[in-house]
């Protein structure tokens, strides 16, 4: 019994450990993308445009920097699409951090099924839409995907 006491005791001090350790993670992440987002805002303005964001992105030390944060940029015009989520052409500090803190590291399975969920319903739905139009199903026809 004072084993098994014990042992609870060690397991929820490890709990809070490393929730502990994962908060220290994610506020050092927080920091080092303001002073990204510092460093890619060139002229000062409070965004960062295409060239701006592609300048720095064309440094091999900044790409590393990334790198090693868990951040995949092989494109860079594509990334800043994927970050720009009102589509203005510039990204705001709350653009960069948000979507590089989603981009960072591998898909999760969670992701991943979501996402195929939703291929399925959108596939679906035009399949709905190519039949009350009088067209041949996509199953039918060449895959969409």
């Amino acid at each position: 019994s004072v084993f098994i006491q014990e042992t609870f005791k060690v397991a929820t001090i490890d709990d809070r450990i490393m929730m502990m350790s994962k908060a220290r993670a994610a506020q050092t992440h927080l920091r080092k993308l303001v002073a990204l987002f510092g460093h890619t805002d060139a002229n000062g303005d409070g965004f960062v445009d295409q060239d701006e964001f592609n300048e720095v992105l064309e440094d091999q030390e900044m790409r590393l920097w990334l790198a090693a944060m868990e951040l995949d940029v092989r494109d860079a015009r594509i990334l800043f699409r994927m970050l720009d989520r009102d589509s203005d052409g510039k990204l705001s500090l709350k653009e960069l951090v948000e979507g590089m803190s989603k981009l960072r590291g591998t898909a999760k399975n969670f992701e991943m099924v979501g996402l195929q969920h939703a291929t399925d319903e959108l596939k679906d739905l035009v399949n709905q839409v190519l039949t009350q139009v009088s067209v041949q199903p996509a199953s039918q026809s060449p895959k969409l995907c």
